[in-house]
């Protein structure tokens, strides 16, 4: 782990007293150490500036707390909602990295899009990544509600909605 600790993934700026990080050798434990490897040093290699992680592994009561789906990755330690620098228009080239990188991962979703008049995704207020050791789906997905979830399209390397 080149620039993520587990304990950065365990955290919560609404319910701190709900976070749990997970004892060395547990699935969950195992789930942070893949999804910072595999996924978010490569992506901070690439990108050459810091990731800010806002939320990551989430134990039941956190993830009921902050309203989590009841099938979320967060809760088994695989997901981490993060964001780059102050400028939500940054956070796209999260994405845009990911695809270059041609890593495998689970869900890839542009929380809070917003759009420019061609019907291209310009920014994001941030960007929840999952990554699973075994049979990662490649969503990739957008909202704008954060309630409906919508395929993202990818043309000559920019991100349009579909």
């Amino acid at each position: 782990m080149l620039y993520f600790s587990v304990q950065e993934l365990c955290v919560s700026g609404s319910h701190p007293k709900l976070v749990q990080v997970p004892k060395q050798g547990t699935a969950e434990y195992r789930n942070i150490v893949a999804l910072i490897e595999k996924l978010l040093d490569p992506l901070r290699v690439k990108l050459g500036r810091p990731i800010r992680v806002t939320s990551g592994y989430r134990p039941d009561a956190l993830n009921k707390a902050v309203g989590g789906s009841p099938t979320s990755n967060h809760k088994i330690a695989c997901a981490a909602d993060i964001h780059i620098g102050n400028d939500s228009t940054d956070n796209i080239l999260i994405v845009k990295s990911l695809l270059e990188l041609k890593i495998p991962y689970d869900e890839c979703i542009i929380e809070g899009a917003k759009f420019n008049t061609n019907g291209e995704i310009v920014s994001a207020q941030w960007i929840h990544v999952a990554y699973r050791s075994t049979g990662n789906r490649m969503k990739l997905l957008w909202t704008k509600d954060f309630k409906t979830y919508n395929k993202v399209k990818v043309e000559n390397k920019i991100i349009v909605k579909k």
